[in-house]
This record gives C-alpha cells, structure tokens and sequence, in this order.
C-alpha cells in the first residue's frame, strides 16, 4: 500500500478564498468570465513540485477517479480487451462505436444494457444525439463502467442488483484500491453522477494515486495505461480535449464532471486541476499549463492542443475573443 504523506486532521472543501484564478474569457477587448480553483503537479513518486491555491483541500474527483474503478474490475477478474479495458475507465462520447464496444462487454458476460445500473442519458456526441428520439443507458458516458462492473460481479457470484451499493464486493474493491493508490482513508461516501459512490479526496492524494496508476508498476496498472495511450478515441471521443491530448501529447488524460481535470506523464509527472464553478472548459488550459511551466510539456504543444480543442469565443459566428490563462498561473 501506497505509504500516506497527508498530515491533514480535517477533511475540508476547496472554496473561493483558496482558489487563485486559473483562466480568463475575453470578448471583443473586455473580459467577460472568469474562473477560479486550485491546482497541484506531483513528480513520478507522488511528491509535490508546484501548487497553485489551496490544495490541502479536499475534491470530490468525479470521473476522474475511474481508473481506480477499472483497476478494481480488472483485479476482480473480469477480462477485456485493450478498447473495452479503456471503456472501463471512460467519459465516452456515446458515438456508435462506443456503443458497440460496449454491447460488446455486456453480450460477452450474458448481460443487457437494461442491466446496466446507470440512468439512460443523450450522448455527448451531437451528430449521434440527433438520430435519437429517447435516452439510453448505453449512451450514458459511463455505461462502459458499469458494464464492467457487472462483469466482475458475474465472474465472482457477486449479487448483479446491487452492484452500486457501498457495501457490495465491488464497490469495497474500488474503496480498497483508492485508498491503496491514494494513501487515504476513505472517510465520506457520496453519490456520482452515474449512480456510483465517489469519494472525497485531497489534491496531492489524488495526484499521487494518478502518478502511482502511469508508472506502470504491475500488470494492470501497465495494462490500463498502455491501453488508453494506444486507443485514446474510446476514452473521450474523436477530436474532443481528452483524446486530443492524449494522441498529441502522449499524456493520459482524464476528466471529471465539475471542472476536475488529471493528466500524467507516463513514467513522469501528474497534475489535478479543479476549477471551483465546475466550468470544464478551462480544466485541460489549466492542467497544461501547470505541466507546461513545470518543463512536462512544451509550450508549442499545449498551444496546438488548445487551438483544437480550446472553447471558441464568437460572435455572430465570427471569433471575437479567446480564453486565456488567468493570473493564478502566470
């Protein structure tokens, strides 16, 4: 088990007063939005090289935290191949091809998308919400999860109804394995998006576990990290700021819903990111930027990265302005 450097007493969320800002949206001249939160960078060990606000603090990771989640179902026995092992740790688009690697995952341990446990919803991928007329659980962005899970369920004899309660074999699985990659006590269950319990963690814990998961120490940890550097379309989706940076960058990339972003360097550097208002469109500037002035990146990547997948400021279809890195990062 990873050995705890978190000297904390009290678990305590990040608030404005310890945020710095983080990016600025300027429009015509003037800037119009800005948002503010905190960051950290942890070198191949897990120790901290640079921070920017409070990061003592604690963040629920959302998304973020599903590679702790396919490393559970992947050490509880359940066996994919590479794509549907990244569709394990995944926020898919909901593209057909997604969907069909996750059909997939389910026929190949006899089960069905109505036995997924996640709430049906439209796609991230417009072309592919268009031809729908309902919500389906397998476009859910975390149906690849929870096929997953239910395959380690039916590989253990582990009751498939209940699958997301935190008392269940594999939801203490996932408890166990975060608290060995994070060196944290699991100590506040809350309830993610999907249906899944999530767990508060610190900046530098949750740092640590990301940097732990990309040095490739055993077999899954390779498995997984090798897999997502190799197919990074499943992870997020064709042009979209995950894939892009993974593909350009060769960082793996994840975010999470409510402005949190990780990337890590295989074999090198991770980053958090969490920006405060949720606001996912200044989470991959943010965590570049850290990684950037911490000679991870070079600054021509993370500008031909942004330039792909940066949020466009227009007006009447014309640009007229651009988000910026804000002066919490400078």
């Amino acid at each position: 088990m990873t050995e705890s450097t978190d000297v904390r007493t009290d678990r305590h969320p990040l608030t404005a007063s310890g945020s710095v800002e983080l990016a600025v949206l300027e429009r015509s001249g003037f800037d119009e939005s800005r948002h503010v939160g905190a960051g950290i960078v942890v070198d191949a060990a897990g120790a901290m090289i640079d921070s920017v606000g409070d990061v003592t603090a604690s963040i629920y990771p959302r998304s973020t935290m599903k590679p702790f989640q396919a490393l559970a179902i992947r050490r509880s026995g359940a066996v994919f191949s590479a794509e549907e092992l990244v569709l394990t740790t995944a926020s898919h688009a909901g593209t057909p091809a997604h969907q069909a690697v996750v059909q997939h995952m389910l026929h190949a341990y006899d089960h069905v998308e109505a036995d997924l446990g996640c709430p049906p919803d439209m796609p991230y991928d417009r072309a592919t919400a268009r031809a729908m007329t309902e919500p389906r659980r397998l476009t859910m962005n975390c149906s690849g999860k929870h096929a997953g899970m239910l395959a380690a369920c039916r590989v253990n004899g582990w009751d498939e109804s209940s699958y997301l309660d935190i008392e269940h074999p594999m939801q203490q699985a996932v408890r166990a394995t975060v608290e060995d990659a994070t060196g944290e006590t699991v100590d506040v269950v809350g309830i993610d998006g999907c249906g899944a319990p999530v767990f508060p963690l610190t900046f530098a814990g949750m740092a640590r576990g990301i940097a732990g998961v990309v040095q490739r120490g055993d077999a899954d940890t390779a498995a997984l990290t090798d897999a997502v550097l190799a197919h990074p379309w499943a992870i997020d989706g064709v042009g979209r700021a995950n894939t892009v940076t993974i593909e350009r960058l060769g960082l793996v990339a994840k975010l999470g819903a409510e402005g949190v972003m990780v990337m890590a360097r295989p074999g090198g550097a991770a980053v958090v990111v969490k920006v405060l208002d949720g606001a996912l469109r200044a989470g991959t500037l943010a965590a570049l930027t850290l990684l950037e002035r911490n000679g991870v990146v070079s600054a021509e990547g993370v500008a031909d990265v942004m330039a792909t997948v940066g949020e466009k400021v227009l007006g009447g279809g014309v640009p007229v302005g651009a988000v910026r890195v804000g002066a919490g990062l400078r």
